[in-house]
This record gives C-alpha cells, structure tokens and sequence, in this order.
C-alpha cells in the first residue's frame, strides 16, 4: 500500500508545508490506518519495528520534486525534519515546531525521530467537555473585558 507523511512545520505563525514523504508499506499489521476523503492516512504506529521493517521506496519530495530516497524510514524522516527545520532557520523564526494532524506523522512516530525535544497536550478524552469548558473560559474572559473597557 503506497502512503505518506506530511512534514509539515510552523515557523513562529507560518507553516512549512512543501515537504511530503512517500513510501510503500508491505504489511498494515503494524499500524492504525483512517480514511478520509478517499485516502488511507496512518493514524497510529502500533509496533515501530515491524512498521520499519515493512516500509520501502522511501522518497522525500519538495512541492512535488524528488530530492531524495532513503533506505530507512527513521533516516528519512529524521532527514526530511531536519531539512523542514534548516527551512525555517533560514527565515528567521524563532519557534519551531511540527504539525499534528491527518497525515502528519503520529506523536509517537514524532517522538522517536524529531532533533528537537517535543512536549504533547494529550489529547482530552471527552472532547465535547473539553470544548465546552474552552467557550465558557473564552466567554468569560471576553465578558471580564468588554466590563474593563466600559
């Protein structure tokens, strides 16, 4: 099955999206795929080392030019991060970190091969509450504003 990871970065507000990933995963065993608009995304990376093991044809492409192919998909991520990161040094940012989402790689998969330290906000397990909460803190701390300013 042919897939891929965004390498996707914000650079202080700016996102670094022109780097993309692609490879043939043998066996799907090892990870947690989800469709979305007619695509198969890797969700999660249940078993890393049968996952390393299954990928081949690893290719790294810049706004759709091949730059380079790797043998292992540690390497290639670990390389494609650091050309992503050389990217946004080079434009000056000041905070850098990676994209989360459909198609990016996955926390744990972010955690093994990203150069720099990562911190994760675990994901809440009762969305709907943890959205609530987020309007009611933003309602009020708008409320105590518009007060301020009466």
């Amino acid at each position: 099955m042919e897939l891929f990871f965004f390498i996707d970065l914000y650079a202080d507000r700016e996102l670094i999206d022109y780097y993309i990933l692609t490879f043939k995963l043998e066996d799907t065993e090892s990870v947690e795929l989800v469709g979305q608009s007619g695509k198969q995304y890797i969700r999660k990376v249940k078993d890393w080392e049968k996952f390393k093991a299954s990928v081949k044809e690893i290719i790294l492409y810049e706004l759709g030019e091949e730059i380079e192919r790797f043998k292992d998909i540690e390497t290639a991520l670990r390389e494609s991060y650091r050309i992503a990161i050389s990217e946004a040094v080079r434009r000056g940012a000041k905070k850098i970190v990676p994209a989360i989402g459909v198609g990016n790689p996955p926390p744990e998969v972010l955690e093994k091969v990203y150069p720099e330290k990562l911190e994760f906000e675990k994901f809440p397990e009762d969305l709907d509450a943890f959205l609530d909460r987020i309007v009611r803190e933003t309602f009020i701390e708008t409320g105590e504003r518009s007060q301020e300013n009466e």
